[in-house]
């Protein structure tokens, strides 16, 4: 009987393992071992374990100007969390404290305890039509003369062409970051990432400029690292300018035409150059540079995937440009300030792009395409004047066929019959010399060392008021009377040559008269100053070669 009790307790126990299988949640654990035996009582153990979970606090808090999604609150481990920071108006996101995560919508996976903020800026207020507040971050890695040379072309750029705040450009400041690549990169955009490179680049919410500088530019002097800083504030100023210039690359309004955008930019920084540095930088950024196809498939230049090596095929194409609209009654300083300034203004996109070239310029981009044909891949010869300045084109006033303020070698002589005309388009004068003042009185000699200062008056030949000829340690002779350096199409200005006797001569720019000046020694030559309408023999006597900037020659005299 003792034995059938036992048993019965057995099986009950049993029936109650068999239904805890069934619950929804086991949080407990029974185990129950069972030994028959005839001369052994029953026995019975139970134990009970517990299993845990690890939870952490999240703490979400939103600086001034803004606010969170959630406060946060207590989770298990591994749990993730969406949060999102919203700005007030008046203010906009910056980032997170707590979490290098950049975005204002992150989801944050809890694995301690921690506590976030979302953090955000008040945004300045566009006054449009103010200049853009340009904000200088200057890496000590920098050379002190080139900070210091860096706010004096800052200064001429704005005082020149200012670019103004816009409600499209959202901030009214602008950041530049600039630094010497033989240090790693020490600043980061607002999304975390290193800044590299030259260039324009913005976020939606404000654009910044940065500016690495190669450290070779710094040992071998090179120009590249003043042009640049031109260059890239000539992006700023045509975003303010034209609303669709400055668009987003994905945005359908945008402008992406290449040889407009950069060609204007590299044409800019070379004048401003050859302005304030008396340097020709058109031979810099045109060095190397095979332009054969600018001239049989122009149209490749509108896309960036054509590979413009600085730029040379767009800045190339500029230049063309620039000497179609001189042919159509645009002086050089009106065609220029069209491409710089009047066609930014008519706010282009790549829809309508070729109808606002047209209305600007007065031609059809077929038709400019198609006049490419005709140019030689010698870009030297369409090269503008040296005497031009960045002043004289954008406050020209003049009107297409009013050619009143068109550079100096189109003026007329009153004296002869000797006109020049612009010498860009390899136009020539025959002589008629029955009225004019011919020198033929004593011989004077005259020499410039290697590389002697051009700038001192003894290394000139200061032949009359309006002609003083030098040289600079590279190129060709120039009149530095009229002009600030050598430009290979039309230097020495206001001067033709010939080669012959003063008789029947046509006479042309010195270096097409010439050929290669490193030829032009004993030859005999009649310059004829423009101005002055005099003639002179003139014969060259030595011409150094190797960037030495040498040279001498013999002329006659009154």
């Amino acid at each position: 009987m003792s034995v059938f009790k036992k048993s019965y307790l057995v099986f009950i126990s049993l029936l109650i393992i068999n239904c805890s299988k069934d619950s929804d949640v086991v949080t407990d654990s029974y185990s129950s071992n069972y030994t028959s035996s005839t001369s052994s009582d029953y026995s019975s153990s139970t134990t009970n374990t517990t299993s845990s979970v690890t939870q952490y606090t999240l703490t979400v808090t939103a600086a001034e100007g803004g606010n969170v999604s959630t406060s946060g609150g207590t989770y298990d481990n591994g749990t993730s969390i969406s949060i999102t920071a919203t700005p007030n108006e008046g203010y906009e996101f910056t980032g997170w404290s707590g979490t290098n995560m950049s975005n204002s919508t992150i989801t944050f996976t809890i694995n301690s305890n921690t506590t976030l903020e979302a953090l955000f800026s008040q945004i300045s207020q566009t006054t449009s039509g103010e200049n853009i507040n340009f904000i200088y971050n200057l890496h000590e890695s920098l050379p002190s003369g080139y900070i210091s040379e860096f706010n004096t072309i800052m200064d001429n750029l704005i005082a020149t062409i200012p670019a103004t705040q816009q409600t499209w450009l959202i901030n009214p400041d602008l950041n530049i970051y600039a630094w010497n690549n033989s240090v790693n990169s020490p600043y980061t955009d607002p999304n975390g990432n290193a800044m590299q490179g030259a260039s324009i680049s913005g976020n939606g919410s404000s654009f910044w400029m940065i500016l690495e500088i190669p450290a070779d530019e710094f040992t071998y002097n090179s120009m590249h690292r003043y042009s640049v800083i031109a260059h890239e504030y000539f992006h700023v100023y045509q975003m303010s300018l034209s609303e669709n210039f400055a668009a987003p690359s994905n945005d359908s309004n945008g402008f992406s035409i290449l040889w407009l955008s950069e060609g204007t930019a590299v044409n800019f920084e070379s004048l401003y150059i050859q302005q304030y540095y008396g340097y020709n930088y058109y031979d810099d950024f045109t060095s190397g540079a095979d332009f054969t196809q600018v001239i049989s498939n122009p149209a490749a230049y509108e896309s960036r995937d054509v590979g413009d090596m600085n730029y040379s095929g767009s800045g190339f194409m500029i230049l063309a440009l620039v000497s179609e609209l001189k042919k159509i009654g645009f002086s050089e300083e009106k065609a220029f300030q069209s491409v710089f300034k009047t066609f930014w203004e008519s706010n282009p996109n790549d829809t309508n792009w070729k109808t606002k070239f047209e209305e600007v310029f007065t031609i059809t981009v077929d038709t400019f395409y198609q006049s490419l044909a005709s140019y030689s891949t010698d870009v030297s010869l369409i090269y503008p004047q040296s005497s031009l300045t960045l002043q004289s084109i954008i406050n020209d006033t003049s009107s297409i066929g009013d050619t009143s303020s068109t550079n100096l070698n189109s003026s007329d002589t009153t004296s002869s019959d000797t006109t020049s005309s612009d010498t860009t388009s390899s136009d020539t004068t025959s002589s008629d010399t029955t009225s004019s003042n011919i020198w033929s009185g004593p011989m004077v000699q005259f020499s410039k060392e290697d590389g002697a200062d051009f700038s001192q008056e003894s290394n000139q030949d200061r032949i009359t008021s309006n002609v003083w000829i030098t040289r600079g340690n590279a190129g060709q002779i120039f009149n530095i009377a009229k002009e600030n350096s050598a430009v290979k199409a039309d230097s020495p200005v206001r001067t033709l040559w010939a080669k012959g006797n003063i008789d029947n001569l046509t006479f042309e720019p010195f270096r097409q008269a010439v050929g290669q000046p490193k030829t032009v020694v004993g030859l005999d030559l009649v310059l004829y100053l423009v101005d002055d309408d005099i003639y002179l023999s003139v014969k060259f006597t030595s011409w150094s070669q190797g960037q030495k900037g040498g040279f001498a020659y013999e002329r006659s005299s009154k």
